[in-house]
């Protein structure tokens, strides 16, 4: 009997491409392999993540639907996809989902269960088989011995495991190696990572249902067209019901449901991603199937704009304007989200809104204000590096109102040099940046003026107090400012924003104050206030530089 190798690929469904890329390449430092489009499907990407060629083994490829709906895991589905590191890298991805906020259980029996932002579930397992296998040591703050080295397993959720055990066993040459409860275990090959399957039966569950978070379809390696050709025989010699085999450009593929309803394929190893583009730009440009090739015009209008979590020039950058010292596991020293500016916004498109959040709040918290303040306009949100009883800053405080001048000095300057980078990475245009920060992150922004002036032109300060009183005012003719502040604010004293206007306008700064009866919330009075004075920086600068809007008490 021919059998399979072990794991091919595995794909899933995602909702937002970008959050895909942001998770699967700056979170898990997998490698973009391949940026093509669903061949049956071509409205929609095709993603392709992996090791440093995308090797069968280590390829996990996602169908990305904007606003796809939440699947449901159950039966009849590849419920968990396992990933491989070595033993030793076990504690390194305990601090990296840590930084990046992902909840996981464990480590347990040398496993990290964790989902990522559409609820998929994955784990990390170590083992010390993963070094056989190669992983993308290029990946920003991911050392290649702690990398991902390719998939360890994939466990299915099934009704009574019985019958799938015949397909893997009888059909596709597995053996079942160890059994734990209601999970068997069974492998291909040497039964090292990536060629193991766990099966679970999980009677009287609930049947899974496709959606966001769920996988679509394993897929099992097989050496060659011959060999596809001689399983698919195989499976059709069991009574199922396989496909013809397709051409999927990189490999191909045969498919057929096995009894317990898990959607299995047979993909063959060649001709592999570089087929269309060089090892060394693979991802770069979106890749299309001959037959899609006269639409590219209308395909890439269709689809949304995507960028790589951080430029691979981003670690280097800010090693050459900060020292190796600053530089963290994240390549930008921050965990941040980018979002472009829309296509065709006119002005906006060449603004930039720094989102600066409070306490508590991370890169997400005012994406909605960001979109509400300027529609069109990039965003750029790092989420601040310093936590107080578990919740994110972006400088350290002493008691409420006292802040610790040492540690705002140094987490200024490491802000100033994210802006930096990031203005190099994502190739912004540096005095089409404003600061919208609330409460700490308007501290934080005004900070920045105070001490950078220069770096940023524009900011739009809500909450905000007097960081620290500067020896020498700065020169800030040309930037201009926006305060909003409550006269009943229980944490921000009127006195506050009054002194920092003063400071502010003093060192030449053209400043608007806008007053909300409230307390320490971003009221729609204050909103909408802003919103204006954005629009007339945004038109008073394309007609006249970097001048901003008139000042006004």
């Amino acid at each position: 009997m021919t059998s399979v190798l072990g794991i091919h690929h595995v794909t899933a469904i995602a909702s937002d491409p970008q959050r895909n890329l942001d998770f699967y390449v700056g979170v898990l430092g997998l490698r973009l392999v391949k940026r093509t489009v669903n061949f049956d499907d071509p409205e929609t990407y095709h993603l392709y993540f992996g090791d440093d060629i995308g090797n069968p083994g280590s390829i996990m490829t996602f169908f990305p639907w904007p606003g796809a709906q939440r699947g449901r895991h159950g039966t009849g589905q590849v419920a968990v996809t396992s990933f491989a590191v070595l033993p030793r890298a076990l504690g390194f991805w305990v601090e990296r989902l840590v930084r990046h906020g992902v909840t996981y259980e464990g480590p347990t029996k040398q496993v990290l269960s964790f989902r990522d932002h559409d609820g998929s579930l994955l784990e990390i397992v170590a083992h010390p088989g993963a070094e056989a296998r190669p992983a993308w040591g290029d990946a920003p703050g991911i050392a290649r011995e702690d990398a991902i080295h390719g998939f360890h397993s994939v466990t299915l959720w099934v009704e009574q495991g019985d019958d799938t055990k015949r397909v893997l066993v009888d059909v596709l040459g597995f053996r079942e190696v160890s059994e734990d409860g209601t999970t068997r275990r069974f492998a291909a090959g040497d039964g090292g990572p990536g060629t193991i399957v766990d099966v679970r039966s999980v009677g009287g569950f609930v049947r899974g249902a496709g959606g966001a978070g769920t996988v679509h379809h394993v897929a099992w390696r097989v050496a060659d067209d011959a060999t596809q050709l001689q399983v698919r025989e195989q499976v059709t010699n069991a009574g199922l019901h396989p496909t013809p085999v397709i051409d999927r450009q990189y490999f191909h593929s045969v498919y057929f449901r096995e009894p317990g309803g898990v959607l299995f394929e047979l993909a063959t190893d060649p001709p592999g991603f570089a087929i269309d583009e060089p090892v060394a730009r693979l991802g770069e440009r979106l890749m299309l199937p001959p037959q899609y090739e006269g639409h590219r015009a209308e395909i890439e209008a269709i689809l949304p704009p995507t960028h790589l979590p951080v430029a691979a020039s981003a670690a280097a950058f800010l090693t050459g304007v900060t020292g190796p010292e600053d530089v963290s596991a994240d390549a930008l020293g921050f965990v941040h989200r980018y979002l472009p500016p829309t296509a065709g916004a006119e002005l906006a498109g060449s603004t930039t809104l720094l989102l600066l959040h409070g306490t508590g709040g991370d890169e997400e918290d005012l994406i909605p204000l960001g979109r509400a303040l300027l529609p069109g306009a990039g965003v750029l949100s790092p989420r601040g590096k310093v936590l107080e009883r578990g919740a994110p800053r972006f400088f350290r405080r002493l008691a409420e109102g006292v802040f610790d001048q040492e540690d705002l000095a140094r987490r200024t300057d490491e802000l100033a040099a994210f802006i930096q980078g990031a203005s190099k990475t994502y190739k912004l245009d540096r005095d089409g940046i404003v600061a919208v920060g609330f409460s700490n992150g308007a501290n934080i922004a005004a900070s920045l003026l105070l001490r950078r002036p220069g770096l940023l032109r524009g900011a739009v300060l809500l909450s905000p107090m007097v960081p620290f009183e500067p020896d020498a005012l700065p020169d800030l003719a040309g930037t201009s400012v926006f305060i909003g502040a409550g006269r009943t604010d229980p944490m921000v004293p009127v006195a506050q924003a009054e002194r920092l206007a003063e400071l502010l306008r003093r060192a030449g700064a053209s400043v608007t104050v806008h007053w909300e009866p409230g307390g320490h919330v971003v009221t729609k009075g204050e909103i909408d206030a802003a919103q204006q004075w954005v629009k007339q920086w945004v038109t008073a600068r394309g007609g006249a530089g970097t001048r901003g809007p008139a000042p006004a008490a």
